[in-house]
């Protein structure tokens, strides 16, 4: 996968649509090597930026998908050509402007959105999930088992294996082997795990090797709060053109400082990048 990557400031994400990442998927789950997913999404380019650590563990992901239309329009704006009228932020503006009103005119570097909680649902969905044990860790006490009685309701066919609240964002040493042996009792084959960006990256990368049964990990953020029907979706017209931060700014305005970085902040730092380009 690493070969068709697209760089977007000091990340890379994957150019496939959702259906060549689920095919992908489908060769992890069957091989004898643990995989990694990173959902990046514009807030997470910006945590790049500014924690080598995270950087690093992202572009060692086996499979990048851009989660949100602002990696859309980041990737497309910087590989645009400076037009010949129009200065460069005055360009910025129009690919902000195609974003929300003509989200098509901006898959022409990224093929498509894929978000988390999609793939999540889609790899549950898959045939290639039937008799594959799923593990859920992380959210709130009692969120993630509300969010795998709905996948299970959802889709028969699987198994959820485990489910765990993610108390575990702080946790000592020995709480971590303790967990880390507690899911090794069900022999997972796929883990989410709902820790929040970096964290629950940070987390995959090490302890996979620790969980000898898995075969596919991903992040999923507040994936397992929507699932469980804790938070509200976006409409899927918002979805669809890239409004879903401002429908979760309404429902939790405590968020205004992660929007702030999704949107204004990497529009600053992509515009930065461009010029700075230019100029070499």
């Amino acid at each position: 996968m690493k070969n068709g990557r697209i760089e977007i400031l000091q990340s890379s994400v994957d150019a496939v649509t959702q259906k060549e990442a689920l095919e992908n998927i489908r060769l992890f789950l069957s091989s004898s090597a643990e995989h990694r997913i990173v959902t990046l999404n514009s807030e997470m380019i910006v945590a790049c930026e500014e924690d080598a650590q995270f950087r690093d563990v992202a572009a060692a992901a086996d499979l990048v998908v851009a989660d949100g239309m602002g990696v859309l329009h980041a990737a497309s704006f910087l590989r645009r050509k400076r037009h010949k009228i129009f200065p460069d932020f005055v360009n910025l503006l129009l690919t902000i402007f195609y974003a929300v009103c003509f989200p098509k005119k901006i898959t022409d570097v990224l093929p498509e959105k894929i978000s988390g909680i999609d793939l999540m649902y889609a790899i549950c969905g898959s045939d290639f999930a039937k008799g594959k044990k799923i593990y859920l860790l992380g959210a709130e006490e009692g969120i993630a088992r509300r969010a795998g009685d709905a996948l299970k309701n959802k889709y028969p066919h699987i198994e959820i294996a485990g489910a765990e609240a993610g108390i575990w964002n702080d946790f000592s040493a020995r709480d971590n082997a303790w967990l880390i042996a507690r899911i090794n009792v069900k022999s997972p084959d796929i883990i989410f795990v709902a820790l929040g960006a970096p964290r629950q990256e940070k987390w995959i990368v090490e302890n996979l090797p620790e969980l000898p049964s898995v075969r596919v990990a991903m992040g999923v953020g507040g994936s397992f709060d929507v699932i469980a029907g804790k938070i509200r979706r976006a409409p899927k017209i918002l979805q669809a053109h890239g409004l879903e931060w401002l429908w979760r700014l309404l429902q939790e305005p405590k968020r205004i400082k992660r929007i702030y970085n999704a949107t204004f902040k990497l529009s600053w730092l992509i515009f930065r990048d461009k010029k700075d380009n230019m100029n070499e």
